[in-house]
């Protein structure tokens, strides 16, 4: 706990210094308040106007002087996100210790993964169809109560088939909420996309700050049962409050999107690329042509591509790490109070950090995003795989400090570069990024089970941290030269 401290404490010295001059400056200027909380409408109308761009109240951008931009919609998606994630963050750090002490091997822990991260690859593609059928808004709410119905499975779970069952119906919530989340930021046309999906997708560390710690002290007071207990409440007020709030902020008027055939002869249309149609009119045929025109698109952009195939690898070290870090930290003898203790303060720490990640996202394109962030998450990997018996906690701390922000800038360019490039085909766009961050772990909990039973930790990190560090400096090279 010592260690906690010190941390702590040089940390605040370091946040409480910039801050107290920041504070200063705008005492000088006489702009406090409106610095620190301040809406800038009309700028945000105007331009839209110019632009000759709908629904301009989705994007109004919240300028503060701390923070990053954040327009409306993906503030009210992340704070969605936010709760998602703390109700389920109040016992998914402890599930592999709950898995273990349930009788599970570590390879069957890998399987629980891979069934739970494989049906959300899985369900992906429905989810992706209901979006152009009926309101996102309702999709995202469905997976959500989906989550809250899972912990009151496992709540009351009487044996092998429940706790199966319910790691489908996890899977296929999760495909819902994710599909449907991304599809609404990208509907809103934000400003900066990688800077909005670093909004989104540094919402669950948020919820790290606190969920961990509240979720363990229940577990020590009233057991797994109580911690279920506690999600299925946080998640059932969450699906309410994500039906009424998206459901007013998405545009959904009962059109949809499809692309006309691809004339594969002369690789063009005869038409228009997009047609609208009303929702109930579109079908399977309308979505396969949807995804012939990305994966046509994706084939004549080798960058694109690549970075594709470079996160997929990466995730694939993410499904490695996700499930196990917990179980290797205890492997070197933390407490499970050490554990908590360590990842709240983790995720406490990466707040306000986050918040200059985020500034740091939205300025470099979404390329060089993906290829800093998983050359870091090599790196971070070699380095734990290499000296594992010999790091301490802190230095184990700052490592997985950098792993979180190397992560969000994969995600924010992976998310970002998608909605950039497919924009008009949102719903197939933000069913491929759900896939390959579904699929990656799904892999990655199968192979780190197996691997971690033959070689162990330490070796498992190391291999998988340098295939990653090799691949992404292989596509650097790549980017380097294509952009000559």
């Amino acid at each position: 706990m010592k260690s906690y401290l010190i941390i702590l404490y040089s940390f605040l010295r370091f946040i409480g210094s910039d801050l107290c001059s920041r504070l200063s400056l705008s005492c000088q200027k006489g702009i406090i308040i409106t610095n620190c909380l301040s809406i800038n409408w009309r700028p945000a109308l105007r331009n839209r106007r110019r632009a000759g761009l709908q629904n301009t109240k989705l994007n109004m951008d919240f300028h503060a002087g701390l923070l990053p931009k954040i327009g409306k919609t993906t503030f009210d998606v992340s704070v969605v996100h936010f709760l998602l994630m703390f109700g389920y963050k109040l016992f998914s750090l402890y599930y592999p210790l709950f898995l273990v002490s349930i009788g599970l091997s570590i390879i069957k822990v890998g399987w629980v993964y891979l069934l739970i991260y494989g049906t959300i690859a899985a369900s992906a593609i429905a989810a992706n169809f209901l979006i152009h059928k009926i309101n996102p808004a309702k999709v995202a709410a469905a997976g959500i109560f989906g989550y809250g119905v899972y912990a009151l499975l496992m709540l009351f779970n009487t044996g092998i088939a429940i706790f199966y069952a319910a790691q489908i119906l996890l899977g296929i919530s999760a495909a819902l909420w994710l599909v449907s989340l991304k599809s609404i930021i990208i509907e809103s046309r934000p400003e900066n996309y990688n800077q909005s999906f670093g909004w989104f997708y540094s919402a669950p560390q948020y919820a790290s700050a606190l969920a961990p710690a509240i979720g363990g002290l229940v577990i020590y007071k009233f057991g797994f049962g109580g911690v279920f207990a506690l999600s299925v409440f946080i998640q059932f007020i969450n699906a309410f409050y994500a039906y009424f709030k998206l459901n007013r902020i998405n545009s959904f008027d009962g059109k949809t999107f499809y692309s006309e055939p691809l004339d594969y002869a002369r690789g063009k249309r005869s038409r228009n690329i997009i047609t609208p149609v009303k929702a109930q009119n579109f079908d399977f045929k309308n979505l396969k042509e949807n995804y012939l025109n990305i994966f046509h698109s994706l084939k004549n952009d080798r960058i694109t591509s690549m970075a594709l195939a470079v996160i997929f690898v990466a995730l694939i070290l993410g499904g490695i790490y996700r499930p196990y870090f917990v179980l290797f930290l205890k492997d070197l003898n933390y407490t499970q109070n050490d554990i908590i203790g360590f990842f709240s303060l983790l995720s406490l720490v990466f707040i306000p950090i986050s918040w200059l990640a985020i500034k740091f996202i939205g300025k470099i394109s979404s390329y060089k995003n993906i290829s800093f962030g998983v050359i870091a998450d090599g790196i971070i990997f070699v380095i734990i795989g290499l000296w594992s018996s010999f790091l301490n906690l802190i230095q184990v701390f700052l490592l997985l400090l950098v792993d979180s922000i190397a992560g969000l800038m994969v995600g924010s360019g992976k998310s970002g570069m998608m909605a950039e490039k497919f924009a008009k085909f949102k719903e197939e766009a933000s069913t491929i990024d759900t896939i390959i961050i579904a699929l990656g772990p799904a892999i990655g909990g199968i192979v780190g089970g197996i691997a971690i039973s033959k070689i162990g930790f330490g070796a498992t990190f190391l291999w998988s941290g340098a295939i990653v560090l090799l691949l992404s400096i292989i596509f650097l090279i790549f980017l380097k030269k294509q952009r000559r």
